[in-house]
Formats: C-alpha cells, sequence, structure tokens
C-alpha cells in the first residue's frame, strides 16, 4: 500500500491532534501539524491548516488512528471521516481508510528512534483506574494490547517502561517511566507506514475506536449510589 497524498488523523492523546498528509510514496511529510487542543476543535483547526497546504481533491485517502485512546476523541475524528466518505460516496474513485492503532504505532518508532532498545513496555490511559499496556520483545511487538487495573501496574516496575502522553496523574509503579512523545516521533519519521505496511488495515467505510473492555466490566449508575439516606435508614 503507497500512502502516498493520505491524509492522516490521530485524535487518540488526550492533549492534542495530529494531522498531515504523506508525500511522494509515503516517504516524507507534505505537511505536519499538531494541535494542542481538545479534539472537538483540534481535528477541525489541524485539517483545516492542511487544506491551506494541499487542495483537499488531492487528498485520496485517510490514516485514522482507532486507539486505544481518547475514546471521545476518536470518536470525533471517525465522524469527520464518516462524513467525508459521505460526500465522495458516488465518487468515481472514493476515499479509502486505512486504521492504525497508537501502541503499536508508538512501538515501532520507538524501535526505529533508539535501536537499541529491544524490550520494553508501552503504556497509555485507558478507563478510570486502568491502563492498556502493550509489551515489545526482542524487537518485535505483541499482535494485542491489553488492559490492567493500577493495582497491577506493581508488577511492571522492573521493566523498561516507555509511557504515552497522558493526563491523568501516574502511579508510583509508573512514575519513573519515559514518557514517548509519538507525534513528535511520527513527525520525524514519516516513512514508518511505508516502511512497516502491517501497522495499517483497511477498515472499509467505517471507521471507529477500538475498545477491548468488556461493557459489563464498566461502573453503571444507580439511584442507590446517588439517594441521600432516609433518617430511618441511618439508624
Amino acid at each position: 500500500m503507497n500512502p502516498e497524498n493520505y491524509l492522516l488523523i490521530d485524535a487518540s492523546s488526550p492533549l492534542s491532534v495530529a494531522a498531515g498528509i504523506l508525500g511522494e510514496r509515503g516517504q516524507s511529510w507534505t505537511c505536519f501539524f499538531e494541535e494542542k487542543s481538545a479534539a472537538l476543535e483540534g481535528i477541525f483547526s489541524a485539517t483545516q491548516k492542511i487544506n491551506q497546504c494541499v487542495p483537499a481533491k488531492s487528498q485520496i485517502g485517510f490514516l485514522f488512528c482507532e486507539g486505544p485512546g481518547s475514546i471521545l476523541g476518536i470518536r470525533i475524528a471517525a465522524a469527520a471521516v464518516r462524513a467525508r466518505l459521505a460526500l465522495a460516496a458516488n465518487a468515481e474513485n472514493p476515499p479509502r481508510v486505512f486504521a492504525y492503532r497508537s501502541l503499536h504505532l508508538a512501538a515501532h518508532l520507538i524501535l526505529r528512534a533508539f535501536p537499541q532498545e529491544k524490550n520494553f513496555i508501552l503504556v497509555a490511559e485507558s478507563r478510570m483506574n486502568t491502563w492498556n499496556i502493550l509489551r515489545v520483545c526482542d524487537g518485535v511487538p505483541e499482535e494485542n494490547f491489553s488492559e490492567i487495573k493500577t493495582a497491577e501496574t506493581e508488577k511492571l516496575s522492573i521493566e523498561k517502561i516507555f509511557i504515552l502522553p497522558h493526563r491523568r496523574k501516574l502511579p508510583p509503579a509508573l512514575a519513573d517511566a519515559t514518557l514517548c512523545p509519538v507525534f513528535e516521533l511520527l513527525k520525524n519519521d514519516p516513512r514508518v507506514f511505508a516502511d512497516v505496511p502491517a501497522l495499517l488495515r483497511d477498515c472499509g467505510n467505517a471507521p471507529d475506536a477500538v475498545n477491548t473492555s468488556d461493557i459489563n466490566s464498566y461502573a453503571r449508575w444507580t439511584p442507590e449510589r446517588h439517594r441521600a439516606e432516609t433518617p430511618a435508614e441511618k439508624q
């Protein structure tokens, strides 16, 4: 797959949004922007800057980050991509959408930028009191990421840890983790998608957020949790 002229949209970070257009054969960025703002504003601000640099008609598809990461940000990005697909539904060559995962991209960016690093764990925020992790062994990322509870991070403390940009306070076991500036590494390494095509998968016309959590594992709202006790109940 040649990613030339594909528009990248990544809203997986809780702190910023990245957008860029890949140049000839995906070897360079025609333009790349990181907007340090919430997804709702950042996605449209970044893509507007892209369109000022490169005419929309020259964009032939999308590279979409499906997560893990900010569910709200990723789904706002997915909605923007779907809107563009709907507008081009009757086009002779409608845009194609290829999805990638944030932790796997970060793993390959680290391996390429720091070849001495062969064994490490990547950690990213998940829902409350949980973290997503991806292990890299002998320079090969595991096929799937997983989710662990904050209490379980203690068992990671003896390993090399890279942490993605985050908003939440880190637990003690992750306090010394090395920050992985994904968008900065990506800006400096546009060839990663051309060199590692396994990062991308064709997601058709249904880009969405990836989520390994069982829906039944989320805390559910119940009226009893929020109802004040009556005098009789307090006795």
